[in-house]
């Protein structure tokens, strides 16, 4: 199997990991898919438990009403996406009434939702300062720490402090788990992964701590909670294909050929082909390899990865002419990239050979 092909299961497993936050985020609420985090989730009132109201016609009661009203219209036009249109009414919530956690969340995420993350972040600490319980918030702070460029000592303080407020939240356990493994402590992600799965057992987390394990070169452990994650996994091809990618390198080769299996049915790409095909070839199944490689070939004629590969299986089989012509053809398709340039070069060296 060659190393530097499969390279690129670690920057996929790289991109999955920054897509987790999010994916911790939607455990709670709907959120956004990659890595921003943020929460839209259905507001639910969070009242004061401090404080009684106050009588109705003080002044005390009619800015509080005002907050109520301006918040309403605020919720309302970030459930339609009207960000901007949100603000100057969540603005005027938080005007009337300083301390409400709620009005200060939201505002962080219209912030968010425009792309004003120093905004987002301001206001999401400001709601955490009035309500250290307000886990939408953490969440989404955390998430934005996380995010590129991440910064996994602060999201780690936030975390830690929600989850003394809520010891057995899956997406906050999980959430700490990615910031720990950003740090490439792997003894702290995998304690945090390891609580999420006890709270709530999801693909999505069985997939995030194994991308963590493999970045972290645990390859066995990886690939043990890459299976769970495969097993558990619907007709995702991208998410098939992504654990696949990183079964091979892990050796888990019968693993990596069920995966490519799947992702060939859903989504028949010719680079499944190939990656199928190394896998049946350090299975010792030259004969499915070399089919997997022509049929990546049909898929995509000008696939050099498959004319590669291909040739190398000629090679095994001793075939040098099959090989030298495979080879040829990855030559002139790879052009600079790491196969083209391999490719020449045992073109070049077999040619010499048949002299």
């Amino acid at each position: 199997m060659n190393k530097g092909w499969f390279s690129r299961a670690a920057r996929a497993a790289a991109a999955a990991r920054r897509g987790v936050a999010g994916v911790a985020v939607a455990a709670i609420a709907a959120c956004a898919a990659a890595c921003g985090g943020a929460q839209d989730g259905p507001r639910e009132p969070l009242g004061d438990p401090l404080l009684a109201d106050p009588p109705d016609g003080s002044d005390a009661a009619t800015s509080k009403g005002t907050s109520t009203s301006a918040l309403d219209r605020g919720v309302a036009y970030i459930k339609n996406e009207r960000y901007e249109e949100a603000k100057p009414h969540l603005l005027r919530a938080i005007e009337h009434e300083p301390g409400n956690a709620e009005a200060h969340y939201y505002l962080g995420l219209a912030h968010e939702k425009t792309n004003d993350r120093a905004g987002a972040e301001a206001s999401y600490k400001k709601a955490l300062e009035r309500d250290p319980k307000l886990e939408a918030a953490a969440l989404n702070l955390a998430a934005l720490y996380l995010d590129e460029p991440p910064r996994p000592d602060e999201a780690i303080a936030v975390l830690a402090k929600a989850i003394e407020q809520a010891p057995g939240r899956a997406a906050l356990h999980q959430n700490l788990g990615y910031a720990y493994g950003l740090k490439r402590d792997v003894a702290n992600a995998s304690k945090h992964y390891e609580a999420a799965l006890k709270a709530e057992d999801s693909a999505a987390t069985r997939f995030a701590y194994g991308a963590m394990l493999f970045e972290a070169k645990e390859l066995d452990r990886a690939a043990a909670e890459l299976k769970k994650a495969l097993a558990a996994t619907g007709d995702d091809v991208a998410t098939i294909a992504t654990i696949g990618r990183m079964l091979g390198p892990a050796k888990a080769y019968a693993d990596c050929v069920a995966a490519f299996d799947r992702a060939i049915k859903l989504k028949p790409e010719a680079e499944f082909h190939v990656r199928r095909g190394t896998c049946r070839h350090e299975l010792g199944d030259e004969q499915g390899a070399r089919a997997d490689y022509q049929a990546a070939i049909k898929v995509d004629p000008k696939f050099a990865a498959a004319h590669y590969y291909l040739g190398l299986s000629f090679l095994a089989e001793r075939k040098p002419q099959s090989a030298l012509a495979a080879l040829t053809e990855a030559g002139k398709h790879g052009g600079d990239t790491e196969i083209g340039k391999r490719a020449r070069a045992k073109v070049k060296e077999l040619s010499a050979r048949l002299k």
